[in-house]
C-alpha cells in the first residue's frame, strides 16, 4: 500500500478517531486526510512535480506529519533537516539533494543560510512570515484537495534520510513508499500492535524509527500519536500521565534520564505494555530499572537506517537482557567470518541482513549502493552471535573490536561484565592506539553511588576476563557524552582516553 493511502483508508474506518495530539491540538483522521490531500494539491500547484525533493525543517508538530503525508501524496521526496545541525550543514544537504523546495518554521529560519534558500523554487514558512517565503496556511485556501494523477511509478521514493556517519561520511539513504509500508506491517505483526496502543513520540517524526514504529504504525491502525514538544523528562512524564500510552520508544541514553526522574515511579503504567529500545546497547542496569520502576519489559530491537527493523525481542518471549531477539517479517540474517563463511552457533560473526524492504540505495551514489546491497545482503559491520534458541546477541561494531597483541577483544562484552559490578551503573569500553600492543582497551563507567575507583574495577575484571581483555584504565564519568542522534559518543570517549593515557605517560 502506498503511504498516502494509509491515512485515507484509516479515515474511512475511523473518521472521528484522534490521529495526532500535540498540546491542545487534536487532529482526527478525517481532518488529517483532508489536510494532507489539500497540502499535496497546493504543493503541486506551486510547480513541484513527482520526484522533486522537498526539504523540511519543522518542530515535532502535526504540521510536520501533514507535510510527510502530503509529500507522499504528491510523490515528492522528503528531505528532513535536523534542527540541531549547523547552517553550513543544512546548506550542504540542500545542495547535495538538489532540493527544489523547503518548508520551515519561522523560528528556525536562521538555521538555513539565506543564500541557500535563494536557489530554491519555493520556500514555505510556518508561523510569522519571513521575507521571500510563502505562508504555510495558504494551502487552506487552495480550491482543490485532489493532487494531479499519480506518475505511474510503481513504488516512488519518498524519503531521503542521512545516516549518522558512524562508518564514514554521512550518506543520504533513499526509502520508497511501499517498502516503508511493509516495514510498518512487519512491526505491527511482530509486536501485536493494536489501535488501542497509543504512543508518545518524543523525537522528530521523520526519524525512521519514530516514523515507522510510532507515527505510521498508529496511522495504519487508527491509534493516536502524541507528539511531545521536547524530550525534557518532566514533559515526557506529564504527557505520559495524561495519555497513558500502550508502548514507548526510548533510546538508552534518553531512557536513563527518564528512569532517573522521580516522576517515573509515580506514573500510571497500567496501560503500558512494553518499552522499545534501539540505537545503542542498553546495559543490564537499564533493563532492571525499567522493570523495577514501571513493571514492564524493556525490549531491545535491532535495525539500521539502511535495513529497517531486522530483529526484535517480543514482550514475554524471552528474558535475556542484552539480546536483540529474532528476525522479523521477511528478514534473513547471516553471521559470517572475515572470509564470508557462516560461523557456527555461539561464535561471533559479522551480521549480514537481507530483506525486500531494505533501502532503495544511496542517493546519487550508484557505486556505494552496489557495494552495500549489490549481493542482496547488507553488511552491517556489527558483530553478533546466535544462541541455541535462535536469539541474536549484539557484541559490538567491527571497529569496536579491539585488536591487542594480535588478539581480538570484544569491547561490548567487557563492558557488560564491568556493568555487572554492584557499584557500576553502566560501562563502555573503547580502543586506543598503542605503539607496542597495537591497541589497548580503556573502560569508562558511571558509578551507582560512591566511586569504587578504577584500580578496584580493573582487579574485578582481571578475575573475569582474559588478561588481554583487561583495560589499561577504568575512568569514571558522571554523564555519558552523546551524539546529536542521542547515542553514546564513542569518538569523544576515545579522545578522553587518549588524553588520560597521554597525561599518565607524561607524569610517568
Amino acid at each position: 500500500m502506498p503511504l498516502y493511502r494509509l491515512v485515507a483508508a484509516t479515515a474511512a474506518r475511523r473518521p472521528e478517531a484522534v490521529a495526532l495530539c500535540r498540546g491542545s491540538n487534536h487532529v482526527t483522521y478525517v481532518q488529517l486526510a483532508e489536510d494532507a490531500g489539500r497540502l499535496a494539491a497546493w504543493l503541486s500547484s506551486l510547480g513541484l512535480i513527482p520526484g522533486d525533493r522537498l526539504a523540511v525543517l519543522l518542530p515535532n508538530t502535526v504540521e510536520l506529519v501533514a507535510v510527510i503525508l502530503a509529500t507522499c501524496r504528491a510523490e515528492l521526496v522528503l528531505v528532513p533537516l535536523a534542527p540541531d545541525a549547523p547552517p553550513a550543514r543544512q546548506a550542504e544537504i540542500l545542495r547535495q539533494t538538489g532540493a527544489r523546495g523547503l518548508v520551515l518554521a519561522a523560528e528556525m529560519a536562521a538555521a538555513v543560510p539565506a543564500e541557500a534558500r535563494e536557489g530554491l523554487a519555493v520556500t514555505i514558512c510556518l508561523g510569522s512570515p519571513v521575507a521571500g517565503t510563502l505562508a504555510y496556511d495558504a494551502y487552506l485556501d487552495h480550491p482543490d484537495a485532489t493532487p494531479p494523477p499519480r506518475s505511474g511509478v510503481p513504488d516512488p521514493i519518498c524519503l531521503l534520510v542521512y545516516t549518522s556517519g558512524s562508518t564514514g561520511r554521512p550518506k543520504a539513504v533513499a526509502h520508497s513508499q511501499q517498502r516503508l509500508a511493509r516495514r510498518v506491517d512487519a512491526f505491527i505483526q511482530a509486536l501485536d500492535i493494536t489501535a488501542e496502543d497509543s504512543t508518545l513520540a518524543v523525537f522528530q517524526a521523520w526519524r525512521p524509527v519514530v516514523l515507522v514504529f510510532q507515527v505510521l504504525a498508529m496511522l495504519r491502525l487508527g491509534g493516536t500519536v502524541v507528539l511531545a514538544d521536547s524530550p525534557d523528562p518532566a514533559d515526557f512524564w506529564r504527557l505520559y500521565g495524561e495519555h497513558r500510552p500502550g508502548y514507548g520508544l526510548v533510546m538508552p541514553s534518553y531512557a536513563r534520564k527518564l528512569f532517573a526522574d522521580p516522576a517515573a515511579a509515580q506514573g500510571d503504567h497500567s496501560r503500558l505494555r512494553f518499552w522499545l529500545s534501539g540505537g545503542d546497547a542498553p546495559g543490564p542496569a537499564l533493563y532492571e530499572a525499567a522493570r523495577r520502576i514501571t513493571g514492564r519489559p524493556y525490549c531491545n530491537l535491532y535495525g539500521l537506517t539502511e535495513t529497517g527493523l531486522a530483529a526484535v525481542v517480543r514482550p514475554g518471549e524471552t528474558d535475556k537482557p542484552g539480546c536483540i531477539g529474532q528476525p522479523v517479517g521477511d528478514v534473513s540474517l547471516r553471521l559470517v567470518d572475515d572470509a564470508g563463511r557462516d560461523v557456527p552457533e555461539g561464535s561471533p560473526g559479522r551480521l549480514l541482513v537481507a530483506s525486500a524492504n531494505m533501502m532503495v540505495g544511496y542517493f546519487n551514489d550508484t557505486m556505494a549502493t552496489h557495494r552495500a546491497i549489490g549481493t542482496g545482503w547488507y553488511d552491517t559491520g556489527d558483530l553478533l552471535r546466535r544462541d541455541a534458541q535462535g536469539d541474536y546477541w549484539y557484541i559490538g561494531r567491527g571497529e569496536d573490536v579491539i585488536v591487542r597483541q594480535a588478539v581480538q577483544v570484544a569491547a561490548a562484552l567487557v563492558a557488560d561484565i564491568l556493568a555487572g559490578h554492584p557499584a557500576v551503573a553502566e560501562a563502555v569500553v573503547v580502543g586506543v592506539a598503542d605503539a607496542e600492543a597495537g591497541q589497548v582497551p580503556v573502560a569508562f563507567y558511571r558509578p551507582t553511588g560512591p566511586d569504587p575507583g578504577g584500580e578496584a574495577l580493573i582487579a574485578y575484571l582481571a578475575q573475569r576476563v582474559e588478561a588481554v581483555s583487561v583495560p589499561v584504565a577504568c575512568l569514571a564519568v558522571m554523564q555519558w557524552p552523546v551524539t546529536p542522534r542521542d547515542k553514546t559518543d564513542r569518538q569523544k570517549l576515545r579522545a578522553m582516553a587518549v588524553e588520560h593515557l597521554g597525561r599518565v605517560s607524561r607524569d610517568g
